[in-house]
């Protein structure tokens, strides 16, 4: 992947994602956001007639094209150019509606509404414990227990999933390493979304490393330094691995 824009004639039907390179500037890093697109643009091009690039940008030192832009993802389709995540959502639905991931569930929204800002104050130490995430994580549970379909608006995977899905990686990941936080095992339901997400080869396939969503937190000042113990495993030089397994399910 390269951070320059192609500019020679594309097919009408083709779109470039730009999203936030990892630790070494070049591949493919952690953005829970950037996730979010390249799981719809994936979804979509498995039916329909959408092609897609994912382009990635060091935005610490970033091309002349993208100074102007102060985050990503940045969605590019012919002379159209956006960046804010609601007009992406609409642009890609409008001109390429198939499959629709569109959703109307208020309750399943609603569960899911608070749950990142927890994660975030959290991991930023503006929370000293993680009794509030723990809180927003049972209430998915109970919510996906209450429904009892394999992911929050159904059987099929839709927008809101693809902006939780990301989320709850990071949450998996990223509260463990900083925090010593595990999501219970007792939480079945949400397990079980979760085993969902990682049979599906646009997740796995869209899903950033473990090195790379430890690396994302530890950019931000307000995160506690990684433990010294697990530097190691945490080794952006290493082989990267990612966490896709699940408790014990009964029934699985």
């Amino acid at each position: 992947m390269s951070a320059k824009m192609n500019n020679h004639a594309v097919p009408t039907n083709h779109v470039v994602l730009y999203v936030k390179a990892g630790w070494d500037g070049v591949e493919y890093g952690a953005c829970p956001f950037c996730q979010r697109f390249y799981m719809v643009l994936d979804l979509k091009a498995k039916v329909g007639s959408l092609t897609y690039d994912v382009i990635t940008v060091n935005m610490a030192r970033p091309p002349a094209e993208f100074k102007k832009f102060k985050k990503l993802p940045v969605l590019k389709h012919g002379d159209e150019l956006m960046m804010d995540n609601d007009e992406i959502m609409q642009y890609i639905d409008d001109n390429f509606p198939e499959p629709d991931l569109r959703y109307d569930n208020l309750e399943a929204h609603s569960a899911c509404l608070d749950i990142f800002s927890k994660f975030s104050f959290y991991i930023k130490n503006v929370s000293s414990t993680g009794e509030h995430l723990l809180k927003e994580l049972i209430t998915i549970d109970r919510f996906l227990e209450r429904t009892g379909s394999r992911y929050l608006c159904g059987d099929h995977i839709t927008h809101l999933d693809c902006q939780m899905l990301p989320k709850l990686q990071h949450i998996r990941v990223a509260a463990s390493a900083f925090k010593d936080f595990q999501i219970p095992p007792r939480l079945t339901s949400l397990w079980r979304y979760l085993a969902s997400a990682y049979k599906s080869d646009t997740f796995r396939k869209t899903c950033p490393s473990d090195q790379e969503i430890v690396h994302h937190w530890s950019e931000k000042r307000e995160t506690t330094p990684l433990p010294e113990s697990k530097k190691k495993v945490f080794l952006l030089e290493s082989d990267p691995f990612f966490s896709t397994s699940v408790p014990q399910l009964n029934g699985n």
